[in-house]
């Protein structure tokens, strides 16, 4: 785990070696161990690492293969690296370290390009071969590693980090309008962009190929086949048993490390189950740890020592106050170049702080819920729209209908949908383009913008485009969803020293998720509650009629104890609400309606202090984190010093 940063020169030949130093060290908490760049006369390539395999200073990078034709740089780790370089020990190359580094390096020598298709792991690495005058750039299939990227007619730099692209070429800081109006909406821009004009970030499963001044983007992995094996039903047992073995391999292979590693354990399944594992696979005490906020009712800290106990793990608990929050918020948005997503990523950078006392890696549960359909109450969601539109065909009396159409029209405020990417967008936006118009400049063009985001879940839908809506929704949480969330583990976790590894989203895992029928993941409790369920919509039936996730819970029974398997969902809990009754107001005040905001172009500041003097701020925690969100984003515009907004949506 690492922090990179690479110039490819087009025409120019730039030996500014100083100036980059300097922005690689922008990325030292990535890398705090040690540091390095290489330069000749096309390209330079610099590495901040955070030693976690094969510590000695002969695995450090850049990496020259032993020809010295090609040169390497490399974040992340590739975990089946041992049984790839028996292969390659067959083929008669050397190693002069015990690395995965020069396991990559030697299989993209051996193998080219398709290499990747071998590596279990994450990464992002560029790899330049001088004979040819090509240069590699390339992200992991679910975008676990982060990758940015700026170019013009002389160069094209890349980077872990934005705030090292913006140091070395010096680029005029511009506000992406569509980055932010994509914020309000889903938490993260969507469009392969960032909230700076020019930067953008690598789609994950993507590389670059540089070749003079040729630019190629090529997608290389792709799980759209996999959801057609769906209709070979192989039966709960199988898909069971597969589950298991893939899921202890994954963990498996995220245990190997020559530094100390532990596990964050909420007491929810996914993080239960990961401990489980990693305590079944371990000979001594898995380090545990644990986070909440000293309100009652906000923290899970009961169901966490349930697993503790049982795995008998050397467990810590980490209390945080309203206090910790404002002031880490603050630091954690220039760590990540971005607004924050979601309020629980400060208590997870401050316990990857706590933690790096003991340890450097740490496992993490991320993913399971958008690839076994933990989202109950959304993955459900493509009932109502079914039954809506096929409602003359239902077993229904009129009375009924009647009250399924009002029931229908309470949760989505309107009569019907057009599509189903209309249907997907009233659910997972998490502000409504009417919500945006209210609280941003009347002179942006949020429609236009829209536009964008509906044009790029169409694209996605396509794909699975005679498949079933359900299949559609949970590709596009795999393309969209999965990607925010990860890049939230690995800013919270890299601020600190610390590398996350995550083991529901090994590619094998998640290819195999998507073969199974919707019945194992997303199951109803039983045909009787099925029909109690057939005018009820999806938040009311989730959790009560049918179990989210259900092919997970099943897999550890009897493994993990079902006041934790069976016990209802809660995201991590932050007490936004209490919050806003008090000293968080004022903040809230001091940063949205401050001379600052009122210039820069982007807020109806009017409407916005509406917001900040409503009832419901305290009392609604959808509407309180709709104003979290946007304190974030002045926060992140005055870090950066954007001023005068132009309005323009190019």
């Amino acid at each position: 785990m690492c922090g990179i940063l690479g110039q490819v020169n087009f025409k120019t030949v730039s030996k500014n070696q100083d100036k980059f130093q300097k922005s690689l060290n922008l990325q030292e908490h990535r890398g705090p161990d040690d540091s390095d760049i290489y330069v000749d006369d096309k390209i330079i390539f610099g590495h901040r690492r955070l030693s976690i395999i094969d510590l000695d200073s002969h695995a450090k990078q850049p990496m020259v293969s032993s020809c010295e034709n090609f040169v390497l740089v490399f974040n992340g780790e590739i975990y089946n690296y041992l049984e790839i370089k028996k292969n390659l020990l067959k083929k008669n190359y050397t190693f002069n370290t015990s690395s995965d580094t020069e396991v990559l390096l030697n299989s993209f020598i051996e193998y080219g390009i398709d290499c990747i298709k071998q590596f279990i792991g994450m990464f992002a690495f560029s790899i330049y071969d001088k004979k040819k005058n090509e240069t590699f750039i390339v992200r992991d299939r679910l975008g676990i590693k982060p990758l940015y990227y700026f170019s013009n007619d002389e160069k094209f730099i890349f980077s872990s980090e934005i705030k090292s692209i913006l140091e070395l070429e010096n680029i005029e800081r511009k506000l992406n309008i569509n980055a932010v109006s994509s914020y309000l909406s889903f938490r993260y821009p969507i469009l392969n962009d960032t909230f700076f004009e020019n930067i953008y970030s690598l789609a994950p499963a993507h590389y670059i190929k540089l070749s003079n001044e040729n630019t190629e983007i090529i997608e290389y992995w792709n799980v759209t086949d996999k959801f057609k094996e769906q209709k070979n039903d192989k039966g709960e047992a199988y898909y069971l048993d597969t589950l298991k073995e893939l899921l202890e391999s994954s963990v498996k292979y995220r245990m190997i490390a020559d530094v100390p590693f532990g596990a964050f354990l909420s007491g929810g399944v996914d993080s239960s189950v990961i401990t489980a594992l990693m305590a079944q696979n371990s000979t001594e005490p898995i380090k545990t740890f644990t986070i909440g906020f000293e309100e009652e009712g906000f923290n899970e800290f009961s169901y966490a020592k349930v697993i503790a106990d049982k795995f008998q793990t050397k467990h810590t608990e980490i209390i945080l106050s309203g206090k910790d929050y404002l002031h880490t918020m603050e630091e954690l948005i220039e760590y990540k170049d971005a607004p924050l997503s979601v309020p629980n990523e400060v208590p997870l950078y401050l316990m990857s702080k706590e933690l790096k006392k003991y340890i450097t890696v740490v496992l993490s549960g991320e993913g399971a819920d958008e690839i076994f359909a933990g989202y109950g109450r959304i993955f459900r969601s493509p009932y109502d729209l079914e039954r809506i539109q096929n409602l003359d065909n239902l077993n229904l009396s009129d009375a009924e209908k009647i009250e399924f159409i009002k029931e229908f029209a309470k949760k989505y405020l309107v009569e019907n949908f057009s599509t189903e990417v209309d249907h997907f967008l009233n659910i997972y936006s998490y502000t409504s383009l009417s919500e945006k118009q209210k609280l941003l400049n009347n002179d942006i063009d949020l429609e236009e913008i829209e536009k964008l985001f509906i044009d790029k879940f169409m694209s996605y839908f396509n794909e699975l485009k005679d498949d079933s809506y359900y299949n559609k929704m949970m590709y596009a949480f795999e393309k969209v969803h999965i990607v925010g969330l990860l890049h939230r583990v690995d800013t919270t976790t890299m601020a600190a020293s610390v590398e996350a590894r995550v083991p529901f989203v090994d590619h094998r895992l998640v290819e195999f998720a998507f073969t199974i029928p919707l019945k194992y993941k997303l199951k109803w409790n039983s045909e009787k509650d099925k029909e109690s369920a057939k005018l009820l919509m999806s938040d009311k039936i989730s959790e009560e009629y049918d179990t989210p996730k259900y092919l997970l819970k099943k897999a550890y029974e009897g493994t993990i104890p079902d006041e934790i398997l069976y016990r209802k969902k809660m995201g991590f809990p932050v007490p936004l609400n209490n919050w806003f009754g008090g000293h968080f107001n004022e903040y809230a005040k001091e940063v949205l309606l401050s001379k600052e905001a009122r210039e820069r172009g982007i807020y109806n500041i009017e409407n916005i202090e509406k917001w900040l003097n409503s009832d419901k701020l305290n009392a609604d925690h959808g509407f309180a984190m709709k104003v979290w969100m946007l304190i974030n984003l002045e926060i992140f515009c005055n870090k950066n010093m954007f001023n005068q907004i132009r309005i323009h949506n190019d």
